[in-house]
């Protein structure tokens, strides 16, 4: 069964998955939930116009959790191993915490790009009280928009990549291909995004081998101490193998270049193309490159 992807309100971004969890208000709405949620549903976070809510992501979206497999109800307030929470956290009245009953989650992540609630799901305020009391199912169009956006996982005690959000559900952070952290890196296998800005625009460069090597070469002529643009990385992922990594290149050039973004001072430049179309064609050419790692790897 193909994941289900739903909205809820909230008054922030979600914690690691250790920490947090779908925290609802009352056991009926839970008990009615899990008659149709599935393991590995995602469940994106809206920041509610709450006057608690986290006034840098009030109106937005905060982030978003993938449902854990198997289904399991947790005592939200406990999960924090330190017990502490914030004391608008508690009811006014009779000291009660106000999301108790929570559904245990896998995965987590905070969206980097400012998306607005209104742009993602137009009719959410429709919804009135109930968009944050219970999780509401997505538009197909929605899940299209949502797939493009810039997000980072949480992983406890670990800094993780930004990557659009189709390309984070298809690469968990722990299964991530290629040599682990703890080891040599394995070199000349990423997929990279350099960008420059300058009086021309933004430029962005597609390329595969060893990024941060490829990148110093884009700026060793460039005259910074003159106030020259510098190339800085935008995007990278590592795949297992140099034929994934260059397999995924080959797609973002080849797909840009139809719709009119080649570049003709470099074969590997893009120009005109939008952030958002950039993240779609970087999301989908992972997926290329992790299918081309699977395929050299069984040889």
């Amino acid at each position: 069964m193909s994941r289900r992807y739903y909205w809820t309100k909230t008054w922030g971004a979600p914690d690691v998955p250790e920490y947090d969890a779908l925290a609802l208000s009352h056991e009926g709405t839970r008990r009615r939930i899990l008659r149709y949620l599935q393991p590995g549903d995602i469940v994106v976070f809206l920041t509610s116009d709450a006057k608690e809510s986290d006034p840098m992501l009030r109106g937005r979206l905060a982030g978003a959790v993938e449902i854990a497999d198997p289904i399991q109800e947790v005592d939200v307030e406990s999960l924090r191993p330190d017990g502490k929470r914030l004391p608008e956290h508690y009811r006014e009245g009779d000291g009660r915490f106000r999301w108790p009953f929570g559904i245990a989650v896998s995965r987590t992540w905070v969206f980097i790009e400012q998306e607005s609630n209104d742009t993602l799901i137009p009719d959410h305020a429709d919804k009135g009280m109930q968009g944050a009391a219970s999780i509401h199912e997505m538009r197909p169009e929605e899940i299209g928009r949502l797939m493009s956006l810039s997000v980072r996982e949480q992983v406890r005690e670990e800094a993780t990549e930004k990557l659009p959000f189709q390309g984070s559900l298809r690469r968990p952070w722990r299964q991530k291909a290629g040599m682990r952290a703890s080891a040599s890196v394995d070199p000349g296998r990423h997929l990279y995004i350099a960008q420059i800005y300058d009086a021309h625009g933004l430029t962005f460069k597609i390329g595969s081998g060893k990024a941060a090597e490829r990148i110093e070469d884009l700026n060793r002529y460039r005259r910074l101490s003159q106030g020259e643009a510098k190339w800085s990385e935008r995007s990278s992922s590592q795949f297992a193998t140099v034929a994934g990594a260059r397999a995924a290149e080959d797609f973002i050039l080849m797909e840009a270049r139809k719709a009119g973004h080649g570049s003709k001072d470099h074969s590997e430049f893009l120009v005109g193309i939008s952030s958002r179309d950039l993240n779609s064609l970087y999301s989908k050419a992972i997926e290329i490159g992790l299918a081309v790692d699977a395929a050299e790897q069984k040889v």
